[in-house]
């Protein structure tokens, strides 16, 4: 069965992509949508070629009901709501057992080159030695960046598909035991997917630090500067805004969401 969505700009889909906190419960994500997701999570970076990132699609509701005792409290109506979880671990024997298979393949492909360095000798005698030797702690740190990675696409792929997409966190040995993780997987993270129950346009825009606070030049604290005429360019395709107050139409859109799904209303007192 074809995607059949309206394909965007991919500027636009940055300006698009929300942490999305409602979802319609009563509408399924298609299959061919949740594949199209965990391909571009598939197709993201992998360092030395090694496929580390694995990530377990949960559907199944009594699969979702053990989530709500292992997520912060927060997490939970997230993880009931949203059709679909995908849950992003990483795993240290594919990347002890797989950096020997994958980094001679990139080499042979034309992937790494001695333009810069790589040879045959070079990673069968330094190498592959150097990095299979990493105790498992740095394997995790490099890992968790690679998952971060492999999220951000699978973000973006969901937006592009007119989905909504929020990360949450849990108890990692308890999500690792529910999913029967091996003992070389570590949970990263969990991606609630599914059709929003708010709008983009509702969710408006959230504050970010102001460009120079955390875009650096030359030496860490240095401010960069941002052009901005730049700024307004990618302000007219739609990737950035103004952030959004709690105004009375917001209030209205996420008690009326809150309802339908049976969840607590807010007041102006409660912010």
């Amino acid at each position: 069965m074809p995607l059949n969505y309206e394909s965007v700009d991919f500027i636009e889909v940055l300006g698009k992509r929300r942490s999305c906190r409602f979802y319609d419960p009563e509408r399924a994500v298609e299959t061919e949508k949740i594949q199209a997701i965990c391909q571009a999570a598939r197709n993201a970076s992998h360092m030395g070629n090694a496929n580390c990132i694995t990530v377990t699609q949960v559907t199944k509701q009594e699969t979702k009901d053990e989530f709500t005792k292992i997520v912060s409290a927060f997490n939970i109506p997230m993880a009931k709501m949203a059709p679909v979880s995908l849950v992003f671990a990483l795993d240290r024997d594919k990347w002890y057992n797989g950096l020997p298979v994958g980094l001679p393949i990139l080499f042979k492909q034309g992937g790494v080159n001695p333009s810069h360095g790589w040879s045959m000798d070079n990673i069968e005698n330094s190498t592959l030695p150097r990095l299979t030797s990493f105790p498992p702690e740095v394997v995790s740190y490099l890992l968790s960046c690679e998952t971060g990675m492999a999220m951000a696409s699978a973000q973006l792929m969901a937006t592009a598909l007119g989905l909504g997409s929020c990360c949450y966190a849990g108890q990692g040995p308890k999500i690792a035991e529910v999913l029967g993780f091996p003992e070389s997987a570590q949970f990263v993270w969990a991606m609630a997917i599914g059709y929003p129950g708010e709008s983009v346009e509702s969710m408006g825009w959230r504050e970010r630090s102001p460009y120079g606070d955390i875009i650096y030049a030359e030496k860490f604290g240095t401010p960069a500067v941002a052009d901005p005429g730049v700024d307004a360019e990618l302000t007219a395709l739609g990737m950035m805004g103004e952030p959004s107050a709690l105004s009375p139409q917001r209030l209205a859109d996420i008690n009326e969401a809150a309802t339908k799904m049976g969840l607590p209303t807010r007041t102006d007192e409660n912010g």
